[in-house]
């Protein structure tokens, strides 16, 4: 019914009724497996939920604003390397993996001197 949709001109949006975000990942799956192309997966999530929301972001492009997340491998090409977030970019910061998954690192405490 997805695709119906799509072909027929519609906006397509990926989204979910769960807070969790990994839940987003197996939508974008099934829409690969249900023969979307892994690009029009892909915009599901970006270009589509922009339009659809009115923001203008979506893209990288010169003068837009954008937050973005740098994969292990290409999603292009498995879908699946969509979920191997290694880094992501969010307001100007720079966030790695672990931090995304544990926190950031304690600070260490520097000694008083006496």
């Amino acid at each position: 019914m997805v695709l119906d949709v799509m072909q027929a001109g519609g906006l397509v949006v990926a989204g979910t009724d769960s807070p969790h975000g990994i839940n987003l990942h197996g939508e974008l799956r099934a829409y690969v497996l249900a023969g979307m192309s892994t690009y029009d997966a892909l915009k599901t999530a970006t270009v589509n939920a922009a339009q659809a929301l009115g923001f203008d972001g979506g893209t990288i492009e010169a003068g837009k604003l954008a937050d973005l997340v740098m994969v292990d491998g290409n999603p292009l090409a498995n879908i699946a390397h969509a979920h191997k977030v290694q880094r992501v970019i969010a307001n100007g910061r720079v966030y790695e993996r672990h931090e995304l998954l544990h926190g950031p690192a304690p600070v260490p405490r520097v000694p008083n001197n006496p």
